[in-house]
């Protein structure tokens, strides 16, 4: 009989996983690069994010606007009354409103309107970045997805290769029927832990074109492969990056800059507003010119209102700021010990035990063939050996998805990731 093999080398299988796909036709290649770059200059939702930084930087401009004049006319016949000689003619008046602004009024309503623009901006980087998250983590599934499928696609060739010599030895009398029935139950289950697979395949690409949110040819072929090992910064180096590039809290900080601006931006607004006036009258006998102020008086209106909730709202910014703060910071140092985790679980995998599940089905191997073992511990340790390969692919996509979530917290810019070390 002819020596079997337990599998190919899970190394080899992570390359084979880059180019697996459900159609056998060749097309274009994509990597994650080439998926970020079209999930950030393509999707709807990211330009729609990037539509409201224009629309804020909109809003700061008017800020600055000066208040316009208003210019009104009349105009009509007049007749003198109760006169001997009456005069008739046109008669008409033009007048001007200028309305003037003070630096206090002014200053703040323009820092308030630049806050609000930093926010929107901090807010599109923010969306920018869970968009770029969703879309790492769709790669990596997927590419999770075709390993497994190449997994799946290897065993079902080993176990037709187990039936086969099983059937060989059961036609000249050295295994027992309950062998080969064994052996074929063992390559129906192949077949359908195959076709499952390939179904995750075709799941894990909706799930990518959906987050890139354009469509992906069906032919193209993602390409790449999990980490086995990846270099982050130390833990307190994250949280300074944090605290410095974080877009909530960049947003959250420029919110709580715009309501303290529009506190002052209130109280100014208690002054008098003062507008010049200027008016010119024609009549048939007389031409008049005159200028004036007028003076609005807040007596009635002292804004208290507006002052309260502009000051409820400074409150509200710095409380959520504080929050943001401590609930990131605390995300992050969960996502970092989550890191630590997998890092060791990835090591422990690879270069433990699933070596020794591959001994243990080589020994399982030997024994059968020389009839110190039966059939049900050859194939029980092949399924130890598939567990722990597929746990090893499990472990690997783990360890990329928390990569992302830290990479996501700290605001690591959106074309890089932490990348496994040469």
């Amino acid at each position: 009989m002819t020596c079997l093999r337990p599998a190919l080398k899970v190394g080899m299988l992570f390359c084979l996983s880059a180019v697996m796909g459900v159609s056998a036709v060749a097309g274009p290649t994509l990597t994650l690069d080439d998926l970020l770059r079209l999930g950030l200059t393509a999707n709807p939702a990211v330009l729609a994010a990037r539509d409201q930084v224009a629309a804020a930087r909109g809003m700061a401009e008017a800020a600055r606007a000066f208040p316009n004049p208003e210019i009104s006319g009349q105009a009509g016949h007049g007749e003198e009354r109760d006169v001997p000689d009456p005069h008739a003619g046109p008669v008409y008046s033009i007048a001007l409103n200028q309305p003037l602004e003070y630096p206090m009024v002014r200053a703040p309503r323009i820092d308030a309107a630049d806050a609000s623009m930093r926010a929107a901006d901090a807010a599109r980087q923010s969306f920018e970045n869970d968009a770029a998250a969703a879309i790492k983590l769709a790669y990596y599934d997927l590419l999770r997805r075709q390993a497994e499928a190449s997994a799946a696609q290897e065993d079902l060739q080993l176990t037709q290769q187990i039936r086969d010599s099983i059937a060989l030895r059961h036609s000249t009398g050295e295994s027992p029927k309950f062998d080969l029935i064994t052996a074929e139950t063992e390559l129906l289950n192949a077949r359908k832990n195959r076709d499952m697979a390939a179904l995750r395949v075709q799941q894990a690409r909706a799930s990518l074109r959906q987050a890139v949110g354009k469509p992906i040819p069906e032919e193209a072929r993602v390409v790449g492969e999990l980490p086995s090992s990846v270099t982050l910064p130390a833990l307190e180096t994250l949280q300074e990056e944090l605290r410095r590039r974080n877009p909530e809290l960049q947003r959250t900080e420029a919110e709580s800059h715009a309501a303290e601006s529009r506190v002052d931006l209130e109280k100014a607004q208690r002054l008098p507003k003062i507008s010049l006036l200027a008016q010119h009258d024609v009549d048939p006998t007389l031409s008049s010119s005159r200028v004036g102020m007028a003076v609005t008086i807040p007596i009635w209106d002292r804004r208290s209102g507006q002052v309260m909730q502009a000051q409820a709202e400074l409150a509200r910014t710095r409380n959520l700021l504080d929050s943001q703060r401590l609930s990131l910071g605390e995300t992050l140092a969960a996502a970092y010990g989550r890191f630590q985790i997998a890092s060791s679980q990835v090591a422990l995998l690879e270069h433990e035990l699933l070596a020794q599940a591959a001994a243990a089905q080589k020994i399982a191997e030997a024994a059968y063939r020389y009839g110190e073992r039966g059939i049900l511990d050859w194939l029980n340790a092949q399924r130890t050996y598939r567990a722990a390969r597929n746990e090893l692919i499990a472990a690997r996509y783990d360890l990329a998805a928390v990569v992302v979530e830290i990479d996501r917290i700290r605001a690591q810019p959106v074309s890089t990731m932490a990348s496994p070390p040469p």
